[in-house]
């Protein structure tokens, strides 16, 4: 792990990466960064040259990472500033709910039943064209797990636009606090990488088709089945 005097010393670093879907997984690296951190909206990130460094990989490669984050969403960019926090979490309202002394079956059973509602929603409030986003983001994660890869970036998008298009904020903060619980739990553990959650990417896309298709029972199991696994790992840090 390499060290650079910068403001950002205190903070967990970046890990570098391969060169296979190299954006990609910088994106991802970069993505972990954030969440690890807790970075807020309005935090800036290191500099190119500062990320470059800690990724091991060139400053034109941490440019198209980053625009890759800039088009999702969670970051952008001032003009001689730098890069920023734009909106980590998809949230929006100054509103917070903080869990204690919760266990692992009792968060389950509160995420499934916040999941249930918000397949719902989107399966009502869904337009056409926003299923069908949510099935081409399932489809490049199959795409991928062909190729034994997994993208936070692209799992973050398919949740996010599934409780956007549900049309329900406060269910979605509510599940993103949840699903981050357990992204920065796993990530801390001594086992933690990306590929324990390859066995959940088809289940993405079953979920999609459903949601197109206005299968509400193909859906539910789907997002149960999702579920399932992720706290079953949880279980297991």
């Amino acid at each position: 792990m390499s060290e650079i005097k910068s403001d950002n010393t205190s903070r967990i670093s970046m890990q570098p990466v391969e060169k296979k879907s190299l954006y990609l997984k910088i994106s991802d690296s970069i993505y972990s960064y954030i969440q690890m951190n807790e970075l807020q909206p309005g935090d800036k990130l290191p500099s190119e040259r500062e990320m470059s460094v800690m990724l091991r990989t060139s400053r034109n490669s941490v440019r198209e990472a980053l625009r890759i984050l800039e088009d999702r969403g969670l970051i952008y960019v001032k003009t001689g500033s730098g890069v920023f926090i734009q909106n980590p979490y998809g949230e929006n309202n100054s509103f917070a709910v903080r869990l204690t002394n919760c266990t692992l079956r009792e968060m389950q059973e509160l995420q499934n039943t916040l999941d249930h509602q918000a397949v719902q929603n989107a399966m009502e409030r869904g337009t056409k064209e926003e299923k069908q986003e949510l099935v081409s983001l399932a489809t490049e994660m199959v795409r991928l797990a062909s190729d034994n890869l997994y993208s936070h970036i692209l799992d973050h998008s398919f949740h996010s636009k599934l409780y956007e298009i549900g049309r329900n904020s406060a269910i979605h903060q509510l599940i993103v606090r949840i699903r981050e619980y357990r992204f920065v739990q796993q990530e801390e553990s001594e086992d933690g990488n990306d590929s324990i959650w390859l066995p959940t990417v088809p289940q993405h896309l079953d979920l999609a088709q459903a949601l197109h298709d206005k299968d509400p029972e193909k859906a539910i199991r789907a997002i149960d089945e999702i579920n399932e696994y992720g706290f079953r790992i949880s279980a297991k840090l």
